[in-house]
């Protein structure tokens, strides 16, 4: 009776055991995409497109927008499209660092056409979920 016992308890000490690092592990899985903050352009901004003579080329656009996550961002996405939702710009950065929580994408783009832009920023994070940023549209004139 006394080794029945004994095995009782072990294997309820094992299944304790077992069921506690399971549930770590369900805690701690990343299920929360990134957030994505634009910083520029600003929403319906205008820059001048090109006019030949004084105006050589259009107003360059300065992108910028930082992805954050709690665990790790992985890497970021930018597209710059045109009135017709053609890809006329894109970029991607990747995080260099292991536990990169912050991520900055910045670039500078041309337009080549008066028109309405829009801009939209992607973030992934190491565990895969990705968040869409919603357009932010600027406009050359």
């Amino acid at each position: 009776m006394k080794n029945y016992n004994i095995k009782l308890i072990l294997l309820i000490a094992v299944g304790i055991l077992i069921s506690s690092c399971s549930n770590d592990v369900e805690e701690n899985l990343d299920t929360i995409a990134p957030t994505i903050s634009i910083e520029s352009p600003e929403v319906n901004q205008n820059y001048v497109g090109y006019w030949g003579g004084a105006w050589p080329e259009a107003d360059k656009v300065f992108i910028k927008a930082i992805g954050t996550d709690e665990t790790k961002i992985a890497f970021m996405h930018l597209k710059v499209l045109d009135n017709n939702g053609t890809i006329v710009f894109e970029k991607t950065v990747n995080s260099s660092a292991n536990m990169q929580t912050e991520l900055i994408i910045s670039e500078s783009f041309t337009p080549s056409k008066i028109e309405t832009y829009s801009v939209i920023i992607s973030a992934t994070d190491a565990n895969g979920n990705i968040k869409n940023s919603d357009p932010r549209f600027f406009i050359v004139e």
